[in-house]
């Protein structure tokens, strides 16, 4: 896998208001989640690190970059065609990446936004 998130991959920010307003959200002690459904095939992720939150430069590119990662790691077992906007909290900072995969995909699990939890209710629907 590449070591960068790509384009395609990339909410565009004109993307974020409507997430924003018509989402759903759930959140862990390190990240909210944002999500609404897209309508297409792919999921796209973005990352928002407040000068609020994260006072310094080097705090905001750290959280951006854990949750890009995390992102990029665990998108394989995210389900398809949803937007996504990360939000960091400042508990964030003083976890390492396997930490902060582990938050998001927990955070996915209790949203229905994993693969396995798509496939487990369209059998019981069956």
């Amino acid at each position: 896998m590449p070591p960068l998130l790509f384009a395609p991959y990339r909410l565009p920010a004109k993307r974020f208001p409507e997430v924003f307003e018509a989402g759903r959200s759930e959140a862990c002690a390190a990240l909210v989640m944002r999500f609404l459904p897209n309508g297409g095939a792919k999921t796209c992720v973005g990352v928002i690190a407040s000068k609020r939150t994260f006072h310094l430069a080097v705090e905001r590119s750290r959280a951006r970059r854990l949750l890009r990662e995390a992102f990029r790691l665990e998108r394989e077992q995210l389900a398809e065609g949803v937007d996504l906007v990360l939000i960091g909290r400042r508990q964030l900072l003083k976890m390492k990446c396997q930490d902060v995969r582990k938050a998001l995909l927990n955070v996915c699990r209790r949203a229905g936004l994993l693969k396995s939890q798509q496939a487990e209710c369209r059998k019981a629907q069956m």
